[in-house]
């Protein structure tokens, strides 16, 4: 059986994508998708970031970007797990790049100014990839009845990406317990102000500061891959919302 250390968990419609790292040579790890064997997502996902699970592989047509997919036969968790710290150690030696050029190994598009970007699926050489950040700021928004969060990144490179979806599994579970508190408060205070103050203090002064950032799966036609952000690195901490 092979080994993995859970490293992203992302809403994905109505079933979870996820990805582990797998060690390689001389201390370095890759990335791999374990999906179940008829399926792109897992329906549930009782496990989190940190834990090592093992799986036994099943025969796999990985169609690019998605390189990373490897169909299993399902997922069995040990006792074993890393500490988040230990886990972004760890991701910093996996797929990681400082430019968006070399994010997915070719260049970036957008549609409109200050839109999201997306990957030529075609070119792009991979669909998950690491990066530090040293800015952060959130964006909210109603779109078709249900509450959006996205994220505007400054790279240490001064590049920007500028409406990345926030897809994270505990960072979405974060943003609805905040929504919760708005609602059960009965005071209308401004949740993107408070992801933008409070919030975002908190990542920016924390020693490591990493995002995952993904390529969500195309449709054929329209030939692109939209960036998501999969994972966010401080993971949220529910005492952050102590004051609100």
């Amino acid at each position: 059986m092979r080994e993995l250390i859970l490293s992203d968990i992302t809403l994905m419609g109505q079933g979870y994508c996820v990805i582990g790292l797998e060690s390689e040579a001389r201390g370095a790890y890759r990335s791999v998708r374990p999906l179940p064997r008829n399926s792109y997502a897992w329906p549930t996902f009782p496990y989190g970031r940190g834990t090592l699970v093992r799986f036994s592989p099943a025969a796999t047509v990985a169609p690019p970007p998605h390189r990373e997919d490897q169909k299993t036969l399902g997922l069995a968790p040990t006792n074993e797990t890393v500490s988040e710290l230990d886990l972004v150690a760890r991701l910093q030696v996996a797929e990681v790049s400082a430019t968006l050029e070399g994010l997915f190994g070719r260049e970036l598009h957008t549609d409109t100014p200050g839109g999201n970007a997306w990957a030529d699926p075609r070119v792009a050489t991979r669909s998950i990839c690491g990066c530090e950040f040293k800015n952060i700021r959130f964006r909210v928004f109603e779109e078709r009845g249900e509450w959006n969060l996205r994220a505007k990144l400054a790279l240490p490179s001064g590049e920007i990406l500028n409406s990345l979806p926030i897809v994270d599994r505990e960072w979405r579970r974060f943003f609805s317990n905040l929504l919760r508190r708005r609602s059960e408060s009965g005071v209308d205070f401004d949740s993107e102000t408070v992801l933008n103050q409070s919030i975002r203090a908190e990542l920016l002064r924390a020693s490591y500061k990493f995002v995952r950032i993904g390529l969500a799966r195309g449709s054929p036609n329209e030939g692109k891959c939209w960036l998501m952000l999969d994972s966010l690195f401080p993971q949220p901490n529910e005492a952050w919302l102590a004051g609100v």
